[in-house]
């Protein structure tokens, strides 16, 4: 049986951020750009960046964050032995609400799927 938890080991740290940023796959859309690589452990991580550039208020960066943890928490068995960046690249995505967040967010996940 899967657990659906999202423990700390299931999150990235500062030096696999940069191990990514040199080399992996990229995909963007309007709102997100996701970069990933594959990992040599048995499940995927993940880790979030939301510039105060584009989001200043931390309450709504925190609910982004946490729009895309619990996303990724609930799907996490479909992305086995990859590491994810997911990076918030739009203004305007303070215009949306969060139910048309969350199907950009199903849209470019599913693409990148098919695409992997």
């Amino acid at each position: 049986m899967f657990s659906f938890n999202l423990t700390k080991n299931k999150r990235l740290i500062t030096s696999d951020f940069n191990l990514i940023f040199k080399k992996s796959n990229k995909l963007n859309n309007l709102y997100f750009t996701i970069l990933n690589k594959k990992n040599k452990i048995q499940y995927s991580r993940i880790g979030i960046i939301i510039s105060k550039k584009i989001v200043r208020k931390i309450y709504i960066r925190n609910r982004f964050k946490r729009i895309i943890r619990e996303y990724f928490r609930l799907n996490q068995y479909y992305f086995l032995n990859r590491d994810y960046i997911i990076i918030l690249n739009n203004k305007n995505v303070l215009k949306i609400n969060t139910f048309y967040f969350k199907r950009y967010l199903k849209n470019i996940w599913s693409s990148f799927k098919k695409k992997i």
